[in-house]
């Protein structure tokens, strides 16, 4: 087995829903600007440890995602927070925060996210808004 291990910083974003628009009779979708510049800011911040060419074989993909502690909490709920004890349960999911980096990742560090069998996820607070991510591979494989 193999790995990837890297960080990426800056506030994790989830991955938004397609916009739709109207032209005349034709409807059209579209990525929002938000979820676009994230998609692009974490390829960017990724790339350096990305492999030589995409994973053909099977994938696990352990992510930590860490969200800023709100400005709102206590100094004890802080401390907790940053002990784990208290875990961010408000919106957004995690399954949209990962919609964004598999997509991101797609093409680039394997060939179709199709091929992830495990994933591991964590929300959690920090001081250092960041995402962490470990994939680990075996080459090959169907």
């Amino acid at each position: 087995m193999n790995e990837i291990t890297f960080t990426v910083y800056g506030e994790p974003v989830a991955k938004g829903r397609p916009k739709f628009f109207r032209r005349g009779n034709f409807v059209g979708t579209y990525t929002p600007k938000k979820t676009a510049d994230a998609e692009t800011d974490f390829k960017t911040q990724a790339l350096s440890r990305r492999p030589c060419k995409p994973v053909t074989g099977q994938v696990d993909l352990e992510v930590s995602f860490f969200r800023p502690i709100p400005k709102s909490f206590s100094k004890r709920k802080r401390l907790d927070a940053l002990d784990g004890r208290i875990a961010p349960i408000t919106r957004p999911d995690v399954d949209n925060y990962v919609k964004l980096i598999c997509d991101a990742m797609n093409g680039i560090f394997w060939v179709d996210d199709a091929q992830i069998v495990c994933m591991r996820v964590h929300k959690k607070y920090s001081d250092t808004p960041r995402t962490e991510v470990t994939m680990t591979y075996e080459e090959g494989g169907g």
